[in-house]
This record gives structure tokens, C-alpha cells and sequence, in this order.
């Protein structure tokens, strides 16, 4: 029993110790420059929310935050990169949906959505909307499904690319409406919307950033956000959900490390991002995206991205959607 006592004072020392030191770790942190890798062009929501995320964090830590575009293969280089760096808190990825689709959309990546990646803290999400050109006959969302069920396979959705969140949003809502649509794939959102309003294309789960000024000019009719509660920024337009219970798709956007790093960097990041959200001249960022702001405890984000990668497993199985 000495023995026995010995041993366990010497491992309580040791994990008092290793607290301590990792504790101090997380202090200290960080004394050098942070980078953040956005796997997308600038521009985009991601590229915006890091860059204002980035400026702040840059001006409270006194240590400078450099933004990275490593784009292509719908997100899986830069992602890809950023998962073989050290995990020491220096090198962060800005996620996004994407991040929970490629897990099952492509057969090769070089990395795991989940095991390689700890979520740190959701920064912002939002709905998606279903426009219609205004000249179209469906007033709500009931009624453009009932238009789909008397047409199988015509009426068509725009999206801005084959494993795209809005496309990956129609298929989940053909599954849970019982319809068939045709999907019709675009290289962007803009094209997409294009032909929307040109009547070109029937329908499309849109960004908002991208249709609110056009709704406002009567150039698309919007039937449906794609969030559980009605959106602020859209506040007239009802859920989806209201017609099919339990549809949700959302555009998100946190940041993750790789697997390793220590829990008091984590932990201090998302403090100290969680503070950055919640100044007002953050405001703009989320308007410019149309998304609310995140700053909740990691288990929450984690949760959200493995509820992320299981949903979109089994669409992209259900309705075999295969990269381009």
C-alpha cells in the first residue's frame, strides 16, 4: 500500500504539473503570428468573417493574424494543408459547410473532418432561401411543392456547383417532401441567380447576401428560409420547416485546429473570438453574410459539425450525387 500511495502522489503531481504547465501554455499564447487559412478565394463569406475576425483578434493580441486563401476542390486544399500543421494554435481553419459535405463527397481526401479537426468556435451561420422568379405561380412553399408533385422531374433548381450547399439543400428537400426536381448545376451563385430571374431555371436555395437586394427590387419572390426559427434579416419569410418539420440546412462559418492542440490555446481562442462577435461594428461582417453571430462553448460547434457530416452522408448516399 506505501507503494501504492507513492504512485498516486507522484501522478497526482504529475497531472497538477501538467495543468499548470498547460495553463501556462495557453498565457502565453500567443507570442508570434497566427495564421488563419480560408480553403476559398477571397471574397467570399469565409474570406469576410475571417478577415474582420483576424483584424480584431490582431489588435487584443498585439501579435499579428494573417489570412490565407488556399482555395480549390471545394475546400479540400486548404483544408488539407491545415491539417498537417503543427497543432500548437498558430495555424487555424476557417470552416464552413463544406468542411461536413467532403467527408462523404469525396473518396481520396488526405484528411478527416472529424478526427483530424477540433472545432473551436462557430463564428456565424444563417439560412439559405428559396427564391422563385416572380412569375412563377407558387406564393408559398406548400404550393411550390404541390407544383413539383404535379410535374416530377421539371421543375428545376440553379445551384452554384454539384456538392454545393444549395444544391446538397434541394436534394435533403426532395427527400423529406416526397418530390423529384431537376437540378440544374451553375459555376457560382451569380450565373445561378441569373437565370432565375431570367426564367431560365424554376427555382434556387440562394445565399442572402446575394438575394436580399433583389427581393427588395421584385426581381425574385422568396418562399422559404431554410432555418428552424424565421431569420432576422428576412423576417417576413416563413421556414421551410412550418410545411416539412424538421428541415434545417445552415450556411456556417468557425474556427477549427488540428487534433493536438492544447486545450488552454482552444479554450482561449474561443474566449477570446467569442469577445471579438460580440463588439458592434461586427455587426456589418454578419449583415455582409447574412448570418448571425456564434461565440458558444466548442462542444456546441463540435456537435453542429458531426450532426453536419452524419446528415450529409446519407443525402449525398440517398440521392448518389457524385463530385464533378
Amino acid at each position: 500500500m506505501p507503494g501504492f500511495k507513492r504512485w498516486m502522489g507522484h501522478a497526482f503531481l504529475s497531472l497538477a504539473a501538467a495543468g499548470a504547465m498547460s495553463a501556462a501554455f495557453g498565457q502565453a499564447f500567443p507570442n508570434r503570428q497566427v495564421h488563419i487559412i480560408v480553403p476559398y478565394a477571397p471574397g467570399g463569406g469565409a474570406d469576410i468573417l475571417a478577415r474582420a475576425i483576424g483584424q480584431k483578434l490582431s489588435k487584443n493580441w498585439g501579435q499579428p493574424v494573417i489570412v490565407e486563401n488556399r482555395a480549390g476542390a471545394g475546400s479540400s486544399i486548404g483544408t488539407a494543408y491545415a491539417a498537417k500543421t503543427p497543432p500548437d494554435g498558430y495555424t487555424l481553419l476557417m470552416a464552413s459547410p463544406s468542411h461536413s459535405i467532403n467527408q462523404s463527397l469525396y473518396k481520396n481526401l488526405t484528411f478527416d473532418a472529424i478526427k483530424d479537426f477540433i472545432p473551436i468556435v462557430l463564428a456565424a451561420s444563417g439560412p439559405l432561401v428559396v427564391v422563385v422568379n416572380p412569375s412563377n405561380s407558387a406564393k408559398s412553399i406548400r404550393e411550390f411543392i404541390a407544383q413539383a408533385r404535379a410535374k416530377p422531374g421539371s421543375v428545376s433548381y440553379a445551384s452554384a456547383g454539384i456538392g454545393s450547399s444549395p444544391h446538397l439543400a434541394g436534394e435533403l428537400f426532395q427527400m423529406m417532401a416526397k418530390i423529384k426536381m431537376l437540378h440544374a448545376p451553375y459555376k457560382g451563385t451569380g450565373p445561378a441567380l441569373t437565370d432565375v430571374m431570367g426564367g431560365q431555371a424554376d427555382s434556387m436555395f440562394a445565399p442572402v447576401p446575394a438575394i436580399v437586394e433583389l427581393l427588395k427590387g421584385g426581381q425574385l419572390r422568396a418562399l422559404g428560409v431554410t432555418s428552424l426559427q424565421p431569420f432576422s434579416a428576412l423576417p417576413k419569410v416563413p421556414p421551410i420547416a412550418n410545411d416539412l418539420p424538421g428541415y434545417e440546412v445552415l450556411q456556417w462559418w468557425g474556427l477549427m485546429a488540428p487534433t493536438g492542440t492544447p486545450a488552454a490555446i482552444t479554450n482561449k481562442v474561443n474566449a477570446d473570438v467569442a469577445a471579438v462577435l460580440r463588439a458592434p461594428d461586427m455587426r456589418k461582417a454578419f449583415d455582409t453574410m447574412g448570418a448571425d453571430p456564434g461565440g458558444q462553448p466548442p462542444a456546441q460547434f463540435a456537435r453542429l459539425v458531426t450532426d453536419e457530416v452524419t446528415k450529409w452522408a446519407e443525402v449525398i448516399k440517398a440521392a448518389n450525387v457524385q463530385p464533378e
